[in-house]
């Protein structure tokens, strides 16, 4: 079997296309991002479904998790805002030192009476 890359690429091309023609729609309503688009897509699928929506501790959610309706929400905002678009963010990370290191640099800053003090320190214990 011969694999038509041409019409394969095509594809690819237009599924890259379409979630940036769906975001710029949106953003031409008015709809910005995944958040101010979330409770409207929660609407469209629970009127699509016909699964009630109610009031949680967090926000509006379904009645009953994992749904058709909720996994068509999911999909919807998936297609329309992807993840691989999304700006990446440097996790969080304590700034480590070598502990050797730090206690040279420590020693380094020292003057030459403080050495001494702390060398007396040291043979008098």
């Amino acid at each position: 079997m011969t694999i038509n890359r041409k019409a394969i690429y095509a594809v690819f091309t237009a599924a890259d296309n379409s979630s940036a023609s769906f975001t710029e729609d949106l953003l031409a309503l008015g709809i910005a991002s995944r958040t101010d688009a979330t409770p409207l897509a929660m609407e469209w699928a629970s009127a699509k479904y016909k699964v009630a929506l109610k009031q949680g501790q967090r926000g509006m959610t379904f009645v009953r998790r994992n749904t058709d309706a909720e996994r068509a929400m999911y999909r919807v905002l998936g297609v329309c805002f992807p993840a691989a678009d999304k700006p990446k963010t440097k996790k969080a990370s304590a700034n480590k030192q070598d502990a050797v290191e730090k206690l040279f640099k420590s020693w380094s800053a020292l003057s030459g009476a403080e050495k001494r003090r702390f060398a007396r320190m040291q043979i008098e214990r």
